[in-house]
């Protein structure tokens, strides 16, 4: 048995959860143990996880605290020397603890290992860790048959090194909270980086992910959108602040200019009602900022690279 805890949050996963409890269960390397944040779940997911699988650790919270908050509280509650991070609509090929295991113990400098993740429905690679554009978007690792240096691994699928979590906590944070959802994993990468560690990508590992798996079609398609963009367009700027440099942040500057010059002529144009919605986002920075500054201090003071060793993580525009 592998010395690996799996952490997962759900919220209103009903859909998918029993496939993702199951792909655990039959890992040819199971984890010794796995620990399920429900936040505040309504659609009977709790109480299935409770019936089909007693031996999960479920903890129950009363509303949805996020999913930087919900991980953060799974991990908390694991002591094993390494983590799997998997979202509760991604699914495990029976082999992947077994190789993702081998390879970070293999590699002592990583702090975080994943696979090729595939699209549910399209079989589709989606992922095998991620490189920025300069607009902080991620960019999808390309195919390799060897182990390859990523820039960072997403939220969806991956095991974690718990020495590299804890160093890389800011204020017992391992997922900024601040985040709420959504770009979590970019920030956390960052911080990786620049303290020295390496993100890796392993073609043997596999995966597949639904996406957005704990939301019904109503908020998929009615709400989901103006919630992603107001997270997005925050926690891009979070990000920034936090762990950009000087040199790096006015490389960065145009990109993330030009994303607002097209972005809200857009919205303007074709989904006004959203605007004022959305115009949020900065209201989100500005409460955010202190907070944010106070962080970046830590994540500056731990710093062991050049800013050129993170440029080259930085693909296109």
């Amino acid at each position: 048995m592998a010395d690996v805890a799996a952490a997962l949050a759900n919220w209103n996963g009903l859909q998918h959860i029993g496939r993702c409890l199951e792909s655990l269960h039959k890992q040819t390397d199971p984890p010794n143990e796995i620990v399920v944040v429900d936040n505040g779940s309504t659609d009977g997911s709790k109480e299935w996880i409770r019936q089909h699988y007693p031996a999960v650790r479920l903890l129950e919270n009363s509303h949805n605290t996020g999913y930087a908050a919900g991980y953060n509280q799974a991990i908390r509650a694991t002591s094993t020397p390494f983590v799997l991070i998997l979202n509760t609509d991604a699914f495990l090929a029976v082999d992947f603890i077994e190789h993702a295991t081998r390879a970070i113990s293999a590699h002592s400098d990583a702090a975080a290992v994943t696979g090729r993740t595939f699209q549910e429905a399209t079989n589709e690679l989606i992922s095998g860790g991620f490189f920025l554009r300069r607009q902080v978007r991620i960019v999808p690792g390309e195919l390799s048959d060897e182990t390859v240096k990523v820039f960072g691994v997403t939220g969806s699928v991956a095991l974690f090194r718990r020495a590299a979590l804890e160093a890389l906590a800011v204020e017992n944070q391992y997922f900024d909270e601040a985040y709420f959802c959504y770009g979590e994993d970019i920030d956390l990468a960052w911080r990786a980086q620049l303290q020295g560690w390496k993100m890796l990508s392993l073609p043997v590992a596999a995966a597949h992910h639904v996406g957005s798996g704990s939301l019904d079609g109503r908020l998929r398609f009615v709400e989901k959108p103006q919630l992603y963009q107001r997270h997005t367009l925050k926690n891009r700027y979070l990000t920034v602040i936090k762990n950009a440099s000087p040199g790096i942040l006015l490389e960065l500057l145009p990109g993330l200019v030009l994303t607002e010059l097209l972005l809200w002529p857009f919205l303007l144009l074709r989904q006004p009602w959203r605007v004022p919605y959305l115009l949020l986002s900065f209201a989100d920075v500005l409460r955010l900022f202190p907070s944010t500054l106070r962080k970046r201090r830590q994540v500056q003071a731990r710093r062991r690279v050049s800013a050129a060793q993170i440029r080259r993580y930085f693909k296109g525009f």
